[in-house]
């Protein structure tokens, strides 16, 4: 998860986060009007998500889409502007700025921006949430703050994730030359995080690649 600025829920700040984020997050609803989920224990309402549009349709009372930006999938709903999906087509990255919605427990985002980008975008994105993820770290902290990672602990997702990058020549990367290059005793552990994050995956058993 993201590190979230220091401003105020009443400025609505669209936060960005990754779509994991959102559907994991616990869902609440203040005392006046507002919905909002608990990141960080900070309330968040607008989010900002680079995303691969996946499906759209305008059929029915609303139109509707769907988003994945590698960590998960997410509805968007537009009520009011049924035309805001005909600015990108299937398989375009979009940037979406909206509200967090909830219907029948169900998490969906009501597009205020939807804006078709270019695919480096999405990589900036992903690296910029590594840099300031701290969800699986901070789980893991007693056992990391036992090594020698030090300073290192802030950036090792993103240098294990560009050296996958580095070393893979098309077929992806063993596991074990991973852990060698990387020369640290935390490797292994790093790895099993991206894993389950989904930011790495198995191409193959015991070679890896990043998602891009």
């Amino acid at each position: 998860m993201p590190e979230l600025q220091q401003k105020s829920f009443s400025r609505q700040v669209a936060y960005k986060v990754r779509v994991s984020d959102v559907l994991n997050a616990s869902f609440d609803k203040d005392n006046v009007y507002a919905t909002y989920i608990k990141l960080n224990n900070t309330d968040v309402s607008r989010i900002n998500i680079i995303a691969t549009l996946v499906y759209k349709t305008e059929d029915f009372s609303y139109a509707s889409a769907i988003i994945d930006d590698g960590s998960g999938r997410i509805s968007l709903r537009g009520f009011e502007n049924k035309l805001i999906f005909s600015k990108a087509d299937v398989g375009d990255v979009v940037l979406v700025i909206g509200r967090i919605r909830e219907f029948n427990n169900e998490k969906y985002i009501m597009p205020e921006i939807l804006k078709k980008i270019s695919l480096e975008w999405m990589n900036v994105r992903k690296l910029e949430l590594m840099k300031n993820d701290k969800i699986k770290l901070e789980a893991t902290s007693s056992e990391i703050q036992n090594s020698n990672l030090g300073e290192e602990v802030a950036n090792i997702n993103e240098e294990i994730y560009l050296l996958i990058k580095r070393l893979d020549t098309g077929d992806g990367v063993a596991i074990d030359d991973v852990i060698k290059k990387f020369n640290n005793a935390e490797a292994e552990k790093i790895l099993n995080i991206l894993l389950e994050k989904g930011d790495i995956f198995e191409v193959k058993p015991g070679k890896l690649k990043v998602l891009e």
